[in-house]
């Protein structure tokens, strides 16, 4: 069992550790933009067909990351308390549960297709290409959830490298495979949007066998875990975390929606010059996403091991580490904005709208990956409800209100800096929260087993 997140130095553990998730986060992002370039070149009707996938596939995973965080939760908890049975037992509980639910949904999903796009808006035109893309990410979606709870159980261990590797190769192979099956190669026949299914499932079942090879091989943990009787008491402590983080994890895409819908009374150059923006902003936080997923799981060993000392050192460093990101990335668009967005659109209209929006939000970066920071270390001590509240308060409860407001007021302007106080705000209260956390004297430690 890895002893690094106890005893080796903080700093250099959460910088190493972080380094194979940020190109893991970083291959996978590559990969679904590849995706969606090969999709694009079949036509817009394919296109739009994925499209209108997005949001179902993006719910599916946000549950399947919130199973995944309980499960770490947990089992790093267990393994600091060094209770390694217990960690094991955890793990199996929550492989079995995973299997289940992403049976249910697999089955809930391919029987609600049709009148579930229907709702969602795809035409007769569209849905001959939406069952071609979703029937089969359905049928092979149980390997995606699988995997994304098998490499959480790496994580909670202290092994970032293996599932790092793994999702490495799955989004090599997976960018390969995309225009041979797509579009046909030699004997291969084209298979159009099908194609790009089957190789994200293939991608997917790939991941999955080397991943519970492995877990088999060193934890003795099998995928035959799935067929023991249920301990709903574990079961009960999984969904306690997964759940309210799965509701928080969808908080940013709604947002976003809403957002939108505001910006569409300004032209759709807007609405394109903002999504440009939002994923612009996205690469910077892959260092703090990648940083997060071992963040937790030190956290929560230290915190089994009541290692209080180390907690607030790696805070401390992590913190530190957002800001210095933050204030980079802040000079770096500030200087270099216009060029950057030119690589995408260099139209007057959006680089105007990307120019005021990177001249006011930048700013808030580092404040903002220290809320995410937060997040994270709430639910590795078993405290999902407050860390995710800042998600809520900062998304749904400040900003969206202010910003209708701001926008009647101020326009375009005004929407902008309604981001920028909800960011600063919840910043400050995360602050306060990981202060009444963890830098008080009179802790209250969690235990796994009540």
């Amino acid at each position: 069992m890895s002893k690094n997140y106890l005893e080796d130095s903080v700093g250099k553990t959460l910088f190493l550790k972080s380094l194979p998730m940020f190109l893991a986060i970083f291959a996978n992002i590559a990969y679904n933009l590849a995706d969606t370039f090969f999709v694009a070149k079949l036509g817009t009707p394919e296109l739009a067909a994925m499209s209108f996938g997005f949001p179902v596939v993006m719910i599916i995973l946000n549950l399947m990351m919130g199973i995944a965080t309980g499960v770490n939760s947990l089992t790093s908890r267990s393994i600091g308390e060094g209770d390694h049975a217990r960690a094991k037992d955890i793990s199996k509980r929550g492989l079995q549960f995973t299997f289940v639910v992403s049976v249910l949904i697999s089955i809930i999903g391919l029987f609600t297709l049709e009148p579930l796009f229907t709702l969602l808006g795809a035409d007769e035109d569209l849905m001959g290409h939406v069952k071609d893309y979703m029937i089969i990410w359905y049928l092979g979606s149980i390997f995606m959830n699988m995997t994304t709870l098998g490499t959480s159980l790496f994580r909670a261990r202290g092994n970032v490298l293996y599932p790092s590797v793994v999702l490495i190769l799955g989004a090599c192979i997976n960018a390969a495979l995309d225009p041979i099956l797509i579009f046909g190669f030699g004997p291969i026949p084209a298979m159009g949007i099908q194609g790009a299914a089957i190789t994200t499932v293939f991608g997917n079942v790939l991941s999955a066998y080397l991943i519970f090879s492995k877990l088999r091989k060193e934890e003795d943990i099998s995928l035959s875990s799935i067929f023991k009787i249920p301990d709903l008491p574990t079961v009960k402590k999984i969904a306690r975390i997964a759940l309210p983080t799965a509701l928080a994890n969808s908080f940013p895409p709604l947002s976003t929606a809403v957002t939108n819908w505001m910006l569409v009374g300004y032209g759709a150059t807007v609405v394109a010059a903002n999504s440009i923006a939002i994923r612009l902003e996205t690469v910077p936080f892959i260092a703090i996403f990648a940083l997060c997923s071992v963040f937790s799981s030190f956290i929560g060993q230290n915190w089994g091991a009541q290692n209080i000392g180390r907690i607030r050192e790696g805070i401390k460093k992590s913190f530190l580490f957002s800001y210095i990101l933050g204030a980079f990335c802040t000079l770096l668009l500030l200087v270099y904005k216009e060029s950057i967005v030119g690589l995408f659109d260099s139209s007057p209209e959006v680089l105007s709208t990307t120019s005021l929006y990177f001249s006011l939000v930048p700013f808030t970066y580092g404040i903002l990956g220290t809320v995410f920071l937060t997040i994270n270390a709430m639910n590795a001590v078993g405290k999902p409800f407050a860390g995710n509240f800042l998600s809520a308060l900062r998304l749904l409860i400040i900003y969206l209100p202010f910003a209708f407001y701001l926008n009647i007021q101020y326009q375009l302007q005004g929407i902008f800096v309604a981001r920028v106080a909800a960011n600063l705000f919840v910043g400050l209260l995360a602050t306060a929260l990981v202060y009444r956390t963890f830098f008080k004297s009179d802790l209250n430690y969690s235990k796994t087993v009540d």
